[in-house]
């Protein structure tokens, strides 16, 4: 068993301005099957468009909403209500439009996505 404190975890900035921070809770290092991460999009900040490698993703939001674009279409995923899985290849990016931060559990199978997070700065 591993129990990981998202208070005490590594946590990493993306490489762009305003994006979001990435806590690592997982990673290939306690799982060869799954990753899971918090990250924390703040108020107004994007994450440009991306794919995730070979892992697929599970975002589930915490607190606040964020957008979810995806082949030209914009999805709102607001904590309590929503989860989105995207699949191996899909490039997506995210966005938070409000005025709060917003906070998001991520979970990748396989954990290759959140060893390229590994090499993000740290935050």
């Amino acid at each position: 068993m591993h129990i990981a404190e998202i208070a005490t975890s590594p946590r990493r900035r993306a490489p762009v301005p305003g994006g979001p921070t990435a806590a690592l809770l997982t990673t290939a290092e306690t799982s060869d099957q799954v990753a899971v991460l918090h990250v924390e999009l703040p108020a107004g900040a994007a994450m440009p468009e991306h794919d995730h490698g070979a892992s697929q993703i599970v975002l589930i939001p915490l607190s606040g909403s964020v957008e979810l674009h995806h082949n030209g279409q914009a999805r709102t995923l607001t904590a309590g209500t929503a989860a989105a899985h995207i699949a191996r290849g899909e490039r997506v990016s995210l966005t938070n439009p409000g005025d709060q931060s917003a906070s998001l559990m991520v979970v990748a199978s396989p954990p290759e996505f959140a060893d390229r997070l590994a090499s993000w700065p740290p935050a």
